[in-house]
């Protein structure tokens, strides 16, 4: 079974391996094999997901051309949002960016046999925000904080979304809200070295909710088998 991870450095940090969605897909689903694909570029936009869907792209884990999302026709494709990266487009273009994951994901409907679900990944901490990051060294925290703002307000966007289009949703974003409410500490989630990807322990507990969903939704049926 082809599983494939489309996004932005949510996705592309992950590595080409996956490797602990590989393990809880696995242990979740034992007699089942799986391969899978990273689809994850860092630094980009959703208009470049739907680039990638139809045509190779600079392979961002060696050297050469990474195949288009299509070519690989996957049984599963999981969307992450790209909010992160759409976090200094302001308030006024929401409307387009739901229209551009609108589009997205009607172009992987319309190219690949794929079971589609969306993901919407962490939620900032917008009082360490790229703290560390090398390319933000010396920007202003203030600065750094209102980005952070934005980009939750991209990340609430891209919730409305899935739900406006019924798209099976894998809320990472709510859920570790939630857990940090209760008393779990958001830096457990978030890369300390750069203050925006997920850690792996995220990553970690992200496949996890995957694996939930993908029992939640049935994706996975008898067809699969083997």
């Amino acid at each position: 079974m082809k599983l494939a991870c489309l996004g932005d450095s949510m996705v592309a940090f992950w590595g080409k391996d996956m490797p602990e969605l590989r393990d809880r897909l696995e242990s979740g689903f034992p007699g089942h094999a799986f391969e899978l694909f990273n689809f994850g570029v860092s630094g980009t936009r959703s208009e470049y997901g739907i680039y990638r869907v139809t045509h190779e792209y600079p392979d961002p884990f060696g050297s050469g051309s990474h195949p288009c999302l299509s070519a690989v026709s996957p049984d599963i494709v999981i969307v992450e949002s790209f909010a992160y990266n759409h976090r200094l487009d302001g308030m006024h273009r929401i409307g387009h960016y739901k229209q551009t994951l609108g589009r997205l994901v009607d172009v992987i409907k319309e190219t690949t046999p794929a079971k589609l679900l969306f993901m919407v990944t962490i939620p900032p901490d917008k009082e360490t925000f790229l703290e560390n990051a090398p390319v933000y060294r010396e920007v202003a925290l203030d600065l750094r904080q209102e980005w952070g703002e934005y980009s939750e307000k991209y990340l609430l966007a891209a919730i409305d979304f899935a739900k406006e289009r019924q798209i099976p949703l894998i809320n990472v974003f709510e859920r570790v809200r939630g857990l940090v409410a209760s008393g779990t500490p958001l830096q457990w989630f978030i890369d300390q070295n750069d203050h925006i990807h997920p850690s792996r322990y995220a990553y970690d507990w992200i496949a996890r909710e995957i694996v939930d969903a993908l029992k939640k939704y049935q994706v996975i049926g008898d067809q699969f088998e083997g």
